[in-house]
This record gives C-alpha cells, sequence and structure tokens, in this order.
C-alpha cells in the first residue's frame, strides 16, 4: 500500500490524476450496489485548489574584491550579505522573477459498515495530488496518489482489532504504519498493542521508498515498528504509558526506541497536565511539560504556570542526530479574562534558556536566552459579528520577531460567514524582512449550500514595505483558494432519532 505513483511527465499527470481517482472512487460511493460496501457508509468528498504567486529566492556569485566587512564581522557587497569560502567569489541571495503555481488536492473519507458480521466496518482516507504552471517547488506535487489510512476494524465485546493501514497520535509524534492492532478497554482501563511495517513520517510510505531520491546516502532497507499503551482513568484523572520501537527490517540497527508517560485532569478549582518521555536508544530523558491551571471567580479567570523542556529527537539511522540540536528550557504564565459572554482577553509571557552549544567563540559568550510575549482578545460587537486580534513578540539569540494580527467575521445568516484579515510583521535574521515591514491582508468566505454540500474560499495578498532590505521582493505574494466537501451518508445514530420524532 505505498500508494506512491511515479510519473515522468508531471504536466500529462497534472490533467489525469485526479479526475482518474475522482471517477474510481465516486462511482464506488455513489453508484455502486449497496452490497458492495455493506449496509452504511458514512464520509465525505473534498476538493482544494490553491493558486500561489511568490517570488522565491536565487542564489548569485559576487568578486571578493567588491566585498567589505562590517565593525560585527559580517561580510556585505553593497546592501547585500554575502558568504566567502576559498577561491575568488563569494556567494549572495537575490530576488529571482514572479512564479505561478496551482496545486490541488482530492480527498476521499468514508467508513463503510454491514458486511454481515456484527461489528465489522472498513474506513479509508485517500488522497491524489496534480499541479500545474511552473517549477515551483511545492511539498508532495510529485506524489499523485497516497492511501493515508486504509483499514479494517472489528469489534467484538471489550476487543477491537484493526488491520491495514493505520496512525498512531500521541505525545511521541504521529506514526503509521502497515500492520495490525489490538485494543482491549474494560471499566477505566484500556490497552491497547500495535506493529507492523513502518512508514516515513508525514510521507505515509515505507521508509526505503520514501527516500529513493536519495538512495546514494540511504540504507534500503525497510522498518518494522512495534507499540503497546496502557490508559488509566481515575477520579478527574487519566494517565497514559507508552512504549514503542523501531527497527530495520533485517534487525541490524535500532531506528529508535521511546517510552513516555501523560497526565490529564479535571479537577474543581485544579487544573494539572503534564507529559514526559524517554529516550532508551540514547539512554537520555527527552521532552517533557507540566502545566497548572487555577480558575477564579467562577472560572472568568485562569491563570496558567507551565514549565517545558525539550529536546529535538532524530532517529537513530539518520545523520541528523549528529548534529546534536541544543536543547531548551522554558518558563511560561498565561492569564485569560473572560468577563462576559460577548469578550475575552488573554496574555502570556516566557522565558526560555538554551543549552550549551559546546561552541568556541573568540568575541565572548554567546547568547543563550530568549523572551517572548503574547496579547490577544476577542469581542463579539453585535450579533454576527465578531473581532479577533492578537500580537506576539519574540526576542532571542540572532533573532527578532514582531507580529500583529486582527480579524473581522460576519455571519451574514445561518449558512454563510464572511472574513477580513491583516497581518503585519517584522522579523529580523531567519528570512528577515530587515529594517522593513510586511503587511498583509485577506478575505475569505464559508457558505453552505444544502446539509451536505458547503463550498469555501478566500484570497490573500503580502506586500514588503522597503527598508533597505536586498530581501525585500520575496515577501511579495499572493494566493488563493477555493474548497468543495460534500457528505456521504448519514450518521446511524442520527437517522434512529429521526424516525422516532
Amino acid at each position: 500500500m505505498s500508494g506512491r505513483v511515479r510519473d515522468p511527465q508531471p504536466e500529462r499527470r497534472a490533467s489525469t490524476a485526479l479526475p482518474s481517482l475522482l471517477l474510481v472512487v465516486l462511482c464506488l460511493l455513489l453508484g455502486a450496489p449497496g452490497s458492495l460496501f455493506g449496509q452504511g457508509v458514512r464520509g465525505w468528498v473534498g476538493t482544494t485548489v490553491q493558486m500561489v504567486e511568490l517570488r522565491p529566492y536565487g542564489q548569485d556569485t559576487v568578486p571578493r574584491h567588491e566585498v567589505v566587512m562590517d565593525s560585527l564581522g559580517r561580510m556585505w557587497a553593497g546592501a547585500r550579505q554575502v558568504s566567502c569560502f576559498a577561491g575568488d567569489f563569494c556567494t549572495a541571495y537575490r530576488a529571482l522573477e514572479k512564479d505561478q503555481l496551482v496545486a490541488a488536492n482530492q480527498d476521499v473519507s468514508f467508513t463503510a459498515w454491514g458486511f454481515g458480521l456484527e461489528g465489522l466496518s472498513f474506513t479509508a482516507l485517500l488522497r491524489g495530488r496534480a499541479h500545474a504552471g511552473s517549477d515551483l517547488l511545492w511539498p508532495r506535487s510529485d506524489d499523485a496518489f497516497d492511501a493515508l489510512l486504509g483499514y479494517a476494524q472489528l469489534q467484538h465485546g471489550p476487543f477491537r482489532f484493526r488491520l491495514g493501514r493505520q496512525e498512531v497520535r500521541s505525545g511521541l509524534g504521529f506514526p503509521s504504519f502497515d500492520g495490525g492492532s489490538v485494543a482491549y478497554a474494560v471499566g477505566a482501563t484500556q490497552a491497547e498493542a500495535y506493529g507492523g511495517r513502518s512508514l516515513a513520517r508525514g510521507l505515509r510510505e515505507p521508509a526505503n521508498q520514501a527516500l529513493e531520491g536519495v538512495d546514494d546516502f540511504f540504507v534500503d532497507q525497510g522498518a518494522r515498528l512495534f507499540g503497546a499503551s496502557v490508559r488509566k482513568r481515575l477520579d478527574g484523572a487519566v494517565f497514559t504509558a507508552r512504549y514503542h520501537r523501531e527497527i530495520l527490517a533485517d534487525r541490524s540497527t535500532l531506528v529508535g526506541e521511546r517510552a513516555s508517560m501523560d497526565l490529564v485532569t479535571s479537577i474543581p478549582h485544579f487544573r494539572l497536565t503534564g507529559s514526559v518521555d524517554y529516550d532508551l536508544g540514547r539512554d537520555r530523558l527527552g521532552k517533557s511539560h507540566i502545566t497548572v491551571g487555577l480558575p477564579f471567580q467562577g472560572g472568568r479567570v485562569l491563570v496558567e504556570a507551565t514549565a517545558r523542556r525539550y529536546v529535538p529527537y532524530f532517529q537513530m539511522n539518520t545523520i541528523w542526530g549528529f548534529f546534536d540540536p541544543v536543547s531548551y528550557s522554558e518558563l511560561e504564565l498565561r492569564g485569560t479574562w473572560s468577563p462576559g459572554t460577548a469578550l475575552g482577553l488573554w496574555a502570556s509571557a516566557g522565558r526560555r534558556s538554551y543549552g550549551d552549544t559546546d561552541t568556541q567563540v573568540l568575541l565572548g559568550p554567546l547568547a543563550d536566552t530568549g523572551w517572548r510575549a503574547n496579547l490577544g482578545a476577542r469581542w463579539q460587537m453585535a450579533p454576527g459579528w465578531t473581532v479577533d486580534g492578537s500580537y506576539r513578540l519574540e526576542w532571542g539569540p540572532g533573532a527578532f520577531l514582531g507580529s500583529s494580527d486582527v480579524a473581522l467575521r460576519y455571519t451574514a445568516w445561518e449558512r454563510l460567514a464572511l472574513s477580513l484579515s491583516g497581518t503585519s510583521f517584522q522579523q529580523i535574521e531567519e528570512f528577515r524582512v530587515g529594517d522593513g515591514r510586511a503587511l498583509g491582508g485577506g478575505l475569505s468566505f464559508d457558505l453552505s449550500l444544502t446539509d451536505r454540500v458547503s463550498f469555501a474560499g478566500g484570497m490573500s495578498v503580502l506586500r514588503h514595505r522597503d527598508g533597505g532590505s536586498v530581501f525585500t521582493s520575496p515577501w511579495n505574494q499572493t494566493r488563493g483558494w477555493t474548497s468543495l466537501r460534500i457528505a456521504i451518508g448519514e450518521d446511524p445514530g442520527l437517522a434512529n432519532r429521526r424516525r422516532v420524532r
């Protein structure tokens, strides 16, 4: 079930991939005999089309004799910052000509039941992709079809069995696999075990196929995944323990082995959530966090304090772990105030401390502390009218970000909502805007044509006010999108309720 389709002619594929998927799946769902999918089908079909117009970066060369160095040791050629290595030339980035791309996704999701065996059902989530226009690099544009999910499920008493393509969502990530799982639930306790062929994160493909474009740097082997979890409900609390292990198919190399524990409480006048994971493969503590919340004035005021530690994780069969990215610890305080149903305010502040980089510096120690603050509000100023606004400020070692966002939403009537949004930000270093500021705005709508059909769309524009930065042009971009969603089937419980009425 790799689902990967490679075509040496992408332009031809763009015009045929989605129609082919639509014809096959829609004919099955809408026109096939009821016996094919059992007695009931429930799901949806969605089509999303995006248009992107932007100005990408390009690399340029600069003669070394044109380069000067400032007091901070940075090298410049006119208004452009450059990098120099051995040789007579240095490199810099420049803005290329505008480029456009249209990309489309076709999603089909459904669950079918009623196959003559009580508790048996089948669930699938299929996605087709196509693009047209330029040669802009668009995520997953070379993958015309994916089976994101596709498994049979049997619910028999306290047991639940699944076989096929599945996904596990937890604090250890979202691993997906082709295999089987067994869950057992009795009272307040639920246990689950699962295993099968591991799929590359975010790609839903076997690991040895997902990276076939870099075969020279990757061992051509698949991986096997195994895991288990136990979940226990207590008075006002839920505790979950999980174990996860991946190895290469020939058992020659450990890909990853981790364990985690999570706690969520909902006790009156007190809230506590926490999690911690441990990297057994590297024998070290991974990421963790604990949040304590105290409600006041009948819940209208909520104060939360969070302590967090983040350790970047990479699988053991990749080269990225060799670079040993720096971890950080963070303390954050957040307050929320809801004086009434029409108004809500919140604010937060945090301090982040980075670990030792083990880097030798000549001019002085590297800064290892960052700060951030956020403010936000929501106001329902009249029936059908809602305003949201927020401001975000972050400054840390080598980077600064200040951004503000505002959105106005108007519900014209029950089936139509219109939104107007605006944004402004300045980001220095890391894809910098420099001394200028980026300004943007957008319009969108959400229309329910019927109880089963909805249509949405919008457009946004981003422009940069020049502050003397050479990176002005790449921020100028225009984007548009449309989405059509059609529901299939009915919820059996709701259907029975209507008949009773």
